[in-house]
């Protein structure tokens, strides 16, 4: 069970930090500065993105390196199930703890974002990576 889950949480968020990682990293900042017209807000909004990005940044390092960890578990014939286990038990720890990162960057993010503003901003950074993804 616990193997499935960190598997699945791989399969999400992966390496890029699936499709709110990538909006969050590479399309958001101009939605930003269009979307929000009281610069004191907009800075600190960017402000808070940067810190966001970090986080995403880290959570995506941690993942490269756990599977890098798994793929080395699996190739060796010699791994034990408690090895297994035991690297399962830290991969949920750090999961847990920089999705935590993750979701108090973005609630501070949006502390200088109204409702209205965000729904343009994800749309318009959607947008934008479709348009990236069709080139």
């Amino acid at each position: 069970m616990i193997a499935a889950t960190i598997i699945a949480i791989l399969l999400i968020f992966g390496v890029g930090g699936g499709p709110f990682g990538e909006i969050m990293t590479k399309y958001a900042k101009d939605p930003i500065k269009h979307t929000i017209v009281e610069k004191d807000r907009q800075d600190q909004a960017l402000d808070e993105l940067k810190s966001l990005k970090k986080a995403i940044k880290a959570f995506n390092k941690g993942v490269k390196k756990d599977i890098k960890q798994f793929h080395k578990l699996v190739e060796n014939y010699e791994s034990k199930p408690a090895e297994f286990d035991n690297m399962f038990s830290s991969v949920i720890g750090k999961r847990k703890q920089e999705v935590n990162t993750i979701w108090e960057r973005r609630s501070a993010m949006l502390k200088h974002i109204q409702a209205e503003e965000w729904k343009t901003i994800i749309s318009s950074a959607k947008a934008k990576m479709e348009e990236k993804r069709k080139k």
